[in-house]
């Protein structure tokens, strides 16, 4: 027997053994429950495509307070596998993505990417690389720090030691730097310095500090002891601080400059 729902008018073709006295259904569609009443069919079996729209997709089960009725829809279906494909969709990009994403960080050059930049030209028209490759092989050896009383300046924070010349060619000019950390390892002061020289600790004792910072910076004595440094040669320097502060706790000591003898 047909039967539809007054709330929302979906229809149902329901066996004549649920239409018993009292009995009353819901709607799938809207939750609308209401009594079970309708108009028989015709006498000839109904046949699938007759039934269409209008048969019975599941019967849910019975109870006093009646039926529960799926109405059959061809739309929810299709929604229904519309939803997962485009679920589906969704995850292969994700996993394209991440894919894309692993090849470009563990293997760049495969895509080309994670070459080294030019070197940015230095303010002076030399290149940043250049050097860097010119001091890689000079080594520091014998480096030490002390304090030093003064009689005209007070405490002196003295740093010296050798530069090494690990290359295969001579090399000249070469220069340090000097730089004190406090307890935190935050810089206090640093200082630059020609290596070549360096002054006796008499002179450490008694010279005052432009005395001793003319003695230090001696072009000639840099010119003679700082140039046409051999290979496996070395060269001395040494750096003075004037009554540092006491929360001096570490230094630190690197080459930062060196040339190349001219060509004869």
């Amino acid at each position: 027997m047909h039967v539809t729902c007054p709330n929302c008018s979906t229809k149902y073709n329901l066996p004549d053994s649920m239409f018993k006295p009292g009995a009353k259904a819901r709607c799938t569609v809207c939750k609308h429950m209401f009594p079970l009443a309708g108009e028989k069919a015709a006498p000839r079996a109904a046949s699938p495509k007759d039934m269409g729209d209008d048969s019975i997709a599941d019967l849910l089960g019975s109870s006093d307070s009646g039926f529960n009725l799926d109405a059959p829809s061809k739309k929810k279906p299709k929604e229904k596998g519309k939803s997962k494909l485009a679920l589906v969709l969704v995850l292969l990009i994700v996993l394209l993505g991440g894919a894309g994403a692993g090849v470009y960080f563990m293997m760049p050059d495969l895509l080309g990417v994670g070459e080294k930049e030019a070197p940015t030209p230095a303010p002076n028209g030399t290149e940043d690389v250049a050097v860097t490759d010119n001091i890689k092989s000079l080594a520091l050896r014998n480096v030490r720090q002390y304090y030093q009383p003064n009689e005209k300046v007070g405490q002196l924070f003295v740093v010296e030691g050798k530069v090494v010349n690990n290359f295969s060619t001579p090399k000249e000019l070469v220069k340090v730097e000097v730089t004190l950390f406090d307890t935190n390892n935050v810089t206090i002061t640093s200082k630059q310095q020609y290596c070549g020289i360096t002054v006796s600790l008499f002179q450490l004792q008694v010279l005052g500090q432009q005395e001793l910072e003319s003695a230090l910076n001696n072009k000639i004595e840099i010119l003679t002891n700082n140039t046409n440094i051999a290979p496996g040669g070395e060269v001395p320097f040494m750096v003075v601080f004037y009554n540092p502060p006491a929360s001096v706790s570490e230094f630190g000591v690197k080459v930062i400059e060196a040339k190349d003898p001219p060509k004869k």
